[in-house]
């Protein structure tokens, strides 16, 4: 192996032993509520969609109507006013309605809240990427303000600084990651750019939470 790996493999090791774990200072809630009036209505979609509930919770609608119910995960879209499912669930549940809709997980993994600090050690992913789905099921842009976190809500907004330069910037977190032992945040390369860290590779970070999911 060259020097040059060799010396950036055994960094890599140092950084993964001593990388210090992540510290929490106070909460914020995420927008989970046990249920919400919505009017339910149908799209030419394959998914549900909605602008009153965290993305990918699972929710259960029931049609007073005939007493029918289904229940369904459900995406998070601020255009969408109330509840859209897919047209196919209209020969179960009939015509547009308004309802009581429960809320039976929040988001992808029920996590109701944030911590307020992160501090921990980011990296960056970047072109190989560009264009492919997130986990959110947004597609990635490289140069776009993005984060990937392990367990954070979707759509959690991050003011995150390179405590190596001090410098700053505010990405939201769209994908899962990083599962590499000793690092707690993937940056686009658009912001890893903003915070000087290209060269780098991996550094140190504290984040703020700025809202917590969508």
């Amino acid at each position: 192996m060259p020097r040059g790996l060799l010396a950036i493999f055994i960094f890599i090791l140092l950084l993964s032993g001593c990388a210090p774990k992540v510290k929490v200072k106070g909460k914020h809630k995420a927008k989970c509520p046990r249920y919400a009036y919505v009017k339910v209505r149908y799209c030419p979609t394959k998914y549900a969609y909605s602008n009153l509930f965290q993305h990918l919770s699972k929710i259960k609608v029931v049609n007073p109507r005939n007493g029918k119910s289904i229940r369904i995960a459900v995406r998070y879209n601020r255009k969408v006013n109330g509840l859209c499912l897919p047209r196919k669930y209209k020969k179960i549940l009939g015509k547009p309605f308004k309802v009581k809709v429960y809320v039976l997980r929040c988001g992808e993994n029920n996590v109701k809240s944030c911590p307020s600090v992160i501090r921990g050690y980011a990296s960056w992913y970047g072109k190989e990427f560009h264009g492919r789905r997130t986990a959110s099921g947004i597609r990635f842009n490289s140069y776009g303000l993005y984060a990937a976190h392990r367990y954070l809500p979707f759509g959690t907004i991050l003011e995150v600084k390179n405590l190596k330069n001090g410098r700053k910037v505010r990405v939201k977190v769209i994908d899962r990651g990083p599962y590499v032992r000793g690092r707690h945040l993937d940056l686009s390369y658009g912001a890893a750019k903003r915070l000087g860290m290209i060269k780098d590779g991996v550094i140190p970070f504290e984040a703020k939470v700025i809202r917590c999911g969508y």
